[in-house]
């Protein structure tokens, strides 16, 4: 029940101010933004339907004719863009949104699975073709995303399918919106998954802090990054080494709702 009710809150956290930002596009008053240079409203279309604020339904679009073109018709797209001319907002959400995507299809073209680890070369074995590249969802991940933008935050704008990853943010990433949507992406994470325990003395945060702890600085990184985003109380406890950070057990089990 608390993983439920930690992607709930995650969930609505990120979705619900951009949802209202959409909704009062109109009656701004500044200069107009730049056009996106990739059409993601195929993937909007698909989050809106079919993401949830427990996961996705992967059997739902799998059994949906048009879902599953709109869906093959982006992974078409993400595979002829040429992004390198674009700002360097536009790439990162590009990427984001890309790796996201291709996780979708895996599932849904495998079929019923009950873990993505069950399935074997799912992010280092299976090829996919982004930007005219064939790349593995491994080296999306650490070679195009983090070495390439050294951005910490994108540990929390992806979603492996499983249970204790961030969840989709229920909306495309765009460059314009790239800044405020990753910040709101990764204070909600934290803030659901962090579990600090002043009775025993400790601090339970998720696993991504162990395998990343150099994306973020080292051990005093990781403790600083957590600070930042919690409230004072905790984020004090936090700061103070003399409280261990323990790391929560990773549930590889399917997201499918």
């Amino acid at each position: 029940m608390r993983r439920a009710s930690l992607i709930v809150v995650v969930f609505l956290t990120i979705a619900g101010p951009l949802a209202a930002e959409a909704q009062g596009a109109g009656t701004e008053t500044g200069p107009p933004a730049a056009a996106e240079p990739f059409d993601w409203s195929p993937w909007a279309a698909i989050l809106r339907e079919h993401a949830t604020s427990g996961g996705f339904r992967y059997a739902a679009l799998r059994g949906n004719p048009a879902a599953r073109a709109r869906l093959r018709g982006l992974v078409d797209a993400i595979g002829d863009a040429r992004p390198d001319g674009w700002a360097r907002d536009a790439r990162l959400a590009f990427y984001v949104n890309a790796y996201n995507v291709l996780v979708v299809n895996a599932v849904v073209d495998r079929g019923p699975i009950e873990s993505v680890m069950r399935v074997e070369g799912f992010f280092d074995g299976a090829r996919h073709r982004v930007a005219g590249a064939e790349r593995t969802l491994n080296q999306l991940e650490n070679d195009v995303l983090r070495r390439g933008f050294h951005e910490p935050r994108v540990h929390f704008a992806l979603n492996c399918a499983s249970a204790s990853c961030p969840p989709l943010a229920g909306v495309p990433y765009t460059g314009r919106e790239l800044e405020p949507m990753l910040d709101r992406q990764t204070r909600a994470f934290v803030r659901a998954s962090t579990r600090v325990d002043r009775e025993a003395g400790r601090v339970t945060i998720c696993r991504l802090f162990e395998w990343y702890a150099d994306d973020f600085g080292g051990p005093a990184g990781v403790r600083a990054f957590l600070a930042s985003r919690l409230d004072r109380a905790d984020a004090a406890f936090v700061r103070d080494a003399a409280h261990p950070l323990v790391f929560a057990e990773y549930d590889w089990a399917l997201n499918g709702r």
